[in-house]
């Protein structure tokens, strides 16, 4: 649910746009409120689980979810969209670091097998979201998109509250580190919130500044109080400095959802505003990438079980290099064919990666600290989708004033011609090529990962 919640948004995009009449600035906010939330706290949540159990805040997290979804549905305004998104992310975070070490406690012997099941859960949401969201948001309205995680929801809390067992000795005794939790969400909230606002408010501004200033003194605070507790911290630093396979790992899967992530976004205006196509069209050629995805990641995930990661993460991350590449090729009058043949590519990139990648991390630590992990993977996930957008909005607002890039979101064709649509496509060059060194970067540090 919270996979197909992040890509049927991406192909309502325009048409909430239209609807609420809302600007560029506040467009990108609509996904990056959900994963700013949800990147804030996951780690919190994921030591939560390690020491307080795992069954109690994935079934809280769905079902908060779910009435987040009914008060997103019937926003009045970008103010209150964005607002019920946040918290959207926040019972998001319950799930996602609860989620893999369930996943992992349960199969120990066949993690990557495992994983990779659940990443054909993932990318079965990211799959259905571009085609489901297309037919609901041209035939029923983008409200649709929300009401239909009702259901789900419903059926997936009765579901785990009547099968689900809990599966570690809790420990009561052990006090949550609240100054490293407070710390973190500081640091990461502060820091995404400039790369957001920096393109509007400038660069240069004092509350741009300010921000900056807010994150560093945070995260020195952040390293300082979890060095000082050690192993009852929050995270352990050690995991980084000793532990070179998850240290690696993870900052690979940062780079990789940093790099693509945002492709969806801008590909979601590229079809609808550009080449004219209506949703549901658009949701069937965005299809091509999750499709590939959820194919190849169960596949993946049993190789790795018997080959390792680490050669197919970094084919993995070199496909997805080679398919932002080509995307930043793309023309005003591009075929819709290529542009299914980029995605295909771009899926096949993610699908080799993701479920070698997350076995690879999961396998890297002990039993009591599988929390700590999944809520670390995740946390460089969605850090790394937050990123991906605000960079991608950022690069493409270069080649194109804002003004005239909110009114080709929201749809004023009167007002928009030749010039400003090949301005917006320019902007697409510019952001995917950025993107495509990224991955190149992702490439390296997926290969000095060294052996599990």
């Amino acid at each position: 649910m919270t996979p197909l919640d992040s890509s049927i948004v991406s192909i309502a995009l325009p048409s909430i746009a239209s609807n609420l009449q809302i600007d560029y600035a506040t467009v990108i906010w609509i996904p990056t409120s959900y994963l700013l939330c949800l990147s804030a706290l996951l780690l919190i949540f994921g030591r939560f689980a390690d020491t307080r159990g795992r069954r109690r805040p994935f079934i809280l997290g769905f079902a908060l979810f779910t009435i987040a979804s009914a008060l997103c549905a019937t926003s009045q305004n970008g103010v209150q969209l964005i607002f019920f998104r946040s918290v959207q992310g926040l019972s998001a975070a319950m799930v996602s670091a609860t989620a893999p070490a369930i996943v992992t406690d349960a199969f120990p012997d066949q993690r990557g097998k495992a994983l990779g099941i659940n990443a054909m859960a993932v990318y079965g949401g990211l799959s259905t979201g571009p085609t489901l969201g297309g037919f609901l948001v041209q035939y029923l309205g983008w409200r649709w998109i929300f009401f239909i995680n009702l259901p789900i929801g419903i059926f997936v809390v009765t579901l785990s509250l009547w099968k689900l067992k809990e599966s570690i000795a809790l420990d009561k005794k052990e006090r949550f580190d609240l100054v490293g939790a407070g710390t973190f969400s500081t640091a990461l909230a502060a820091f995404l919130l400039a790369l957001t606002l920096g393109p509007d408010y400038g660069w240069k501004g004092i509350g741009i500044a300010g921000l900056l200033v807010l994150t560093g003194v945070a995260f020195f605070l952040f390293i300082v109080a979890e060095r000082r507790i050690g192993e009852r911290a929050m995270f352990d630093i050690s995991l980084i400095s000793r532990n070179r396979l998850f240290a690696s790992a993870n900052l690979t899967a940062l780079l990789n959802y940093t790099s693509m992530f945002g492709v969806t976004f801008l590909m979601s205006f590229y079809l609808q505003r550009i080449l004219g196509f209506g949703p549901a069209k658009a949701g069937i050629v965005l299809l091509s990438m999750p499709l590939t995805m959820a194919m190849l990641s169960p596949v993946s995930g049993w190789l790795s079980d018997k080959f390792g990661s680490r050669v197919l993460s970094s084919a993995g991350m070199a496909l997805t290099c080679l398919a932002l590449f080509m995307l930043s090729t793309l023309t005003v009058t591009f075929p819709a064919f290529y542009v299914v043949l980029m995605l295909l590519v771009l899926g096949l990139g993610m699908g080799i990666f993701s479920a070698p990648n997350t076995s690879s991390v999961m396998g890297s630590v002990g039993k009591n600290r599988l929390g700590v992990a999944a809520g670390t993977l995740s946390t460089m996930r969605f850090t790394g989708q937050s990123l991906s957008i605000a960079i991608m909005g950022a690069v493409t607002a270069t080649a194109i004033p804002s003004t005239i890039l909110s009114g080709l979101l929201i749809g004023i064709q009167s007002d928009i011609g030749t010039v400003a649509t090949e301005a917006f496509v320019e902007g697409i060059h510019r952001a995917f090529f950025v993107s495509g060194f990224i991955a190149a970067l992702g490439v390296f540090t997926s290969l000095v990962r060294g052996k599990a």
